[in-house]
């Protein structure tokens, strides 16, 4: 394993891909400036950088590694991917970094697909997509990769659809299929524990409740917990417990109180009772980040905050139609009266104890493309620092002249860190894994 990378990958203002140390230092731009890119995410061995990157008329899916650009020396970028209409919206690394796994936005059949290729031995764009093989169809899609890299459990359509799916499968022989796991609930991404030995997902039961199902090698029963509205889950990086967030009321949403539970005892113990809207696990698993409202109305909550089931119905990551941008367009009067402002928290898993961290404003980014799918890009993008001391956070801050901006930010996470310190201007960050 390559270790001590210890950087940050960020989309700079011009739609650039860039490189920088935690302290501000070598910052280098990684990625030619004639192509934009979006959601850049780690290889887990940190020796490469994947991102979603294109022109107005043409997207692919492209790797880069850490070094400064040489336009003369390395040419066009590597292209895992190109199309000119069925275009990417996310990557998500496999375990041994040799593979990349992505989806795009297949329009003609109102569909999503499933891509895996290999990064070994990337060829030029324009030569990009021969390499790449579809695995699976749905709207939406949602995956997670086993830590041996042999399976993904896979999560397409939505629970009210007959051809939804929930199971396991080979990423290199999708065709050997696999016996469901049970009837899709409400729930996006599906997740396995590091260990390997526990997974869990939402169904409908029989009755058609909600349940929460937590199953593997090692239960010797399925786990069944009951919840309301939608639920967003993520297993802990060091340990068989699994952390969730839904409503207390039966309403199409997953902000709720945060919950732990525990794969080997089964029980299940509240971590907080406010509305946590998103969460990310320390990578040592003693610590969740999680995001709440900061002194907005309640009616703001509603209206200015995404609906994750709506997102979901637009076809999800970035793909916005006309109905919700006009509902954009609605809601610009109420974000300029009264700015959306977060506040961002610690929880010490074991102890309980809980830190305010910082209030903040969101950029758009985090609220309208983040922050739906929070439960799927904590598997693939990471927020945290790989010894678990600080996050990297793009937030609005006052520019030149009393303008506003994106500011990337180091927040320290422990007591006594110092105060969160900007080291680039961007809206989009994200950690190395080691």
């Amino acid at each position: 394993m390559f270790r001590g990378v210890n950087r940050i990958a960020f989309i700079n203002p011009n739609g650039e891909l860039e490189t920088i140390a935690p302290d501000g230092s070598q910052r280098r731009r990684i990625a030619p400036s004639e192509l934009f890119f979006q959601f850049p995410a780690w290889s887990p061995d940190g020796q490469r950088v994947a991102a979603v990157g294109g022109t107005f008329d043409r997207a692919g899916v492209f790797v880069f590694e850490d070094v400064a650009h040489d336009a003369a020396r390395s040419g066009r970028p590597h292209a895992i991917y190109e199309s000119d209409q069925d275009a990417p919206v996310y990557v998500f690394w496999s375990p041994d970094s040799q593979h990349l796994s992505f989806i795009t936005n297949r329009a003609e059949e109102k569909s999503l697909g499933l891509h895996i290729a290999s990064v070994v031995g990337a060829s030029p764009a324009g030569r990009a997509g021969s390499d790449s093989r579809l695995v699976a169809t749905g709207r939406p899609c949602f995956w997670d990769w086993s830590a041996d890299g042999k399976r993904i459990l896979l999560h397409t359509g939505l629970a009210s659809e007959e051809d939804s799916q929930l199971k396991f499968i080979d990423p290199f022989n999708p065709t050997s299929g696999n016996a469901s796991l049970g009837r899709p609930g409400l729930f996006q991404a599906p997740g396995i524990a590091r260990s390997g030995r526990f997974w869990a997902f939402g169904q409908i039961n029989r009755a058609g409740e909600l349940q929460l199902v937590v199953d593997g090698r090692s239960a010797p029963r399925r786990m069944l917990v009951p919840h309301h509205g939608i639920a967003a889950m993520s297993w802990s990086p060091a340990r068989d417990q699994l952390a969730y967030i839904s409503p207390t009321e039966p309403v199409r949403t997953y902000y709720g109180p945060l919950r732990l539970l525990d794969a080997t005892t089964g029980k299940v113990r509240v971590l907080t009772d406010d509305i946590v809207l998103a969460f990310f696990w320390s990578p040592d698993g003693r610590h969740i980040a999680y995001f709440t409202i900061a002194n907005v109305a309640e009616y703001v909550r509603h209206n200015v905050l995404p609906n994750p089931e709506a997102t979901v119905y637009d076809g999800g990551f970035w793909n916005r139609d006309e109905a919700s941008q006009e509902r954009d367009s609605e809601q610009e009067e109420i974000e300029e009266e009264r700015p959306l402002r977060f506040n961002l928290w610690s929880v010490d898993v074991e102890q309980g104890e809980h830190r305010l961290i910082i209030t903040f404003e969101p950029v758009d980014t985090f609220v309208n493309h983040l922050l739906p799918f929070f439960d799927q890009y904590a598997l693939s993008h990471r927020i945290w620092s790989p010894d678990s001391s600080a996050i990297v956070l793009p937030m609005v801050t006052g520019g030149d002249g009393g303008s506003e901006r994106a500011d990337v930010y180091v927040v320290p996470m422990l007591r006594r860190g110092g105060a969160p310190r900007p080291i680039a201007e961007g809206a989009m960050a994200f950690w190395s894994q080691c």
